[in-house]
C-alpha cells in the first residue's frame, strides 16, 4: 500500500439531518485526510432519499445532496464527495466519470455501518473494509440472511463482499459475549475523534448545567432471534427513570428522538426530575450538537439493551466526543470497561444506584475528572491513533 493511500469512505452523512450522525461519519474522511491520505466520501446506500416536504411531489434527493455538500465544504473536503441517488441513479458532487476514475485507482474502500451497496466497481478495489457499528444486530441479520439495504440480497452477501471486517464490539470472542462470530474474523476498532474539532474546555460554572445525553428511544421494534427479544435503549432507560431523585441537586437532561411503538414517557420522566429536550430544536445540526456537548456538565447515558445483554463491548462515539471536550462520562457497561480504563473521567455503571454513586464522585472533584476525560479521549479515541491502527491492520 502506498504511503498516501487513496481511500473511499462510504457512509450515511446525507441520510438524516442530525448533528450526531454527521460527526459519526465525517470524522472518518476528515481523520484520514489529517493523516495525509487521499480520501473521498461516497454516499451510495440504495435507500430512497428522505426529507420529502410534500408526499405528492416527485421524490427528490436535493435536500440530501445539499446536506452532504454543506458538511463536506465546512470540513475542507468540498471537491471530494459523491452522492448516488437510488431513484434516478444520478451522481452528484463528483461526476460519474470522476467517481469511476477514483474507484479504478483506489487502494481501500471503507464501508461504515454497512451503508454502501457494493457495486462491481467498489468490489474491484483491492482492500474493502466493513465497519460493523451495530454489533449483534449485524450478526443477527447475517445468521437470518435478512437484508439491510435493498441493493443486497442479505447481510451475508454484504459481509462477504469485503476483504476485512471490523467491529465496535470489542468483546466479540470473549467467553461471555453472545455475538455470533459467523465464521468472520471480526477485528475490534473504535470511533475516531478528530480532537482538533473537539477542544478541551473547563467544566461549566453554571450551577444548573446538566449531565446530558442525546438518544433514540426505540427506532425499531425488538428483534426476535433464537427465541429472545433484543431491544433498544427504551428497555435500559426505563431502569433509570427515578435516577434524578437519587442525585438531587445534580441536573439530568435527555434529548430524545426517533420513537416507534410505545412513546417516550415524557410526563413520567419529568415528574422524576428529568429535563426532556427535543433534539430537532436542541441539536439540529453538527455545530449545535457540539455546542450542546460542550455546554453540558458531562454525560449520563444508557446503551441499547441488545448491546448490554450480548456483552458486545460497544462504546458510543457520542460519549467519546464528550470525553474529548473534557466532559466526564457515566455510561452503561456493555463490557467496554475491559478495554478502556474507568475510574477517572470515565465510569461504567450497571444500575441507577451505581450511577448515582459515580455522579457524586465526579461532583466532588469536577476539575480532576474533566482533565481525566480529555486524557482518555487522547489515549483511546484520537483519530490519528485509531485510523493509523486501522490501516496497519489492513496490512496484517
Amino acid at each position: 500500500m502506498p504511503e498516501q493511500p487513496r481511500i473511499i469512505v462510504g457512509g450515511f452523512l446525507g441520510l438524516l439531518e442530525a448533528g450526531g450522525t454527521t460527526w459519526d461519519y465525517v470524522q472518518y474522511p476528515l481523520g484520514f485526510a489529517e493523516l495525509g491520505c487521499d480520501v473521498y466520501y461516497l454516499e451510495d446506500t440504495g435507500l430512497w432519499p428522505v426529507f420529502q416536504e410534500d408526499a405528492g411531489e416527485a421524490v427528490s434527493c436535493s435536500r440530501n445532496v445539499s446536506l452532504v455538500q454543506d458538511i463536506m465544504t465546512s470540513f475542507g473536503l468540498a471537491d471530494r464527495w459523491a452522492y448516488r441517488d437510488a431513484v434516478t441513479n444520478e451522481t452528484f458532487g463528483m461526476s460519474t466519470n470522476t467517481l469511476r476514475e477514483v474507484c479504478n485507482s483506489a487502494d481501500i474502500f471503507v464501508n461504515i455501518s454497512c451503508s454502501t451497496v457494493m457495486r462491481d466497481e467498489y468490489q474491484a478495489i483491492p482492500m474493502r473494509a466493513l465497519i460493523d457499528s451495530d454489533p449483534m444486530f449485524t450478526q443477527m441479520q447475517y445468521v437470518t440472511e435478512t437484508a439491510f439495504t435493498p441493493g443486497e440480497s442479505s447481510m451475508r452477501n454484504l459481509v462477504h463482499a469485503h476483504t476485512h471486517h471490523f467491529t465496535f464490539g470489542e468483546n466479540i470472542g470473549a467467553a461471555d459475549c453472545r455475538v455470533p462470530r459467523c465464521g468472520i474474523d471480526w477485528r475490534p476498532t473504535r470511533q475516531p475523534i478528530c480532537l482538533g474539532h473537539w477542544p478541551y474546555s473547563d467544566p461549566p460554572k453554571q450551577a444548573n448545567a446538566s449531565y446530558s445525553t442525546v438518544m433514540n428511544w426505540s427506532v425499531v421494534p425488538p428483534v426476535q432471534f433464537e427465541g429472545e427479544a433484543w431491544g433498544q435503549k427504551n428497555v435500559e432507560f426505563e431502569r433509570l427513570l427515578t435516577l434524578p431523585r437519587l442525585v438531587e441537586p445534580i441536573a439530568l437532561a435527555v434529548a430524545v428522538g426517533q420513537t416507534s411503538g410505545t412513546p417516550f414517557p415524557t410526563d413520567q420522566a419529568q415528574r422524576n426530575g428529568w429535563s426532556v429536550l427535543n433534539p430537532q430544536e436542541t441539536v439540529p445540526d453538527w455545530r449545535s450538537y457540539r455546542s450542546f456537548i460542550q455546554s453540558s456538565r458531562g454525560e449520563l447515558s444508557v446503551a441499547k439493551e441488545t448491546y448490554v445483554k450480548a456483552r458486545t463491548g460497544w462504546f458510543s462515539g457520542r460519549s467519546a466526543c464528550y470525553l474529548a471536550s473534557g466532559r466526564p462520562v457515566v455510561t452503561q457497561d456493555t463490557a467496554w470497561s475491559r478495554y478502556i480504563p474507568t475510574g477517572a473521567g470515565l465510569f461504567a455503571f450497571d444500575d441507577a444506584t451505581h450511577a448515582a454513586e459515580v455522579l457524586a464522585r465526579i461532583e466532588a472533584e469536577p476539575a480532576k475528572h474533566a482533565r481525566a476525560a480529555r486524557a482518555v479521549a487522547e489515549d483511546y479515541f484520537d483519530s490519528a491513533v485509531v485510523l493509523a491502527k486501522f490501516l496497519e491492520q489492513l496490512m496484517d
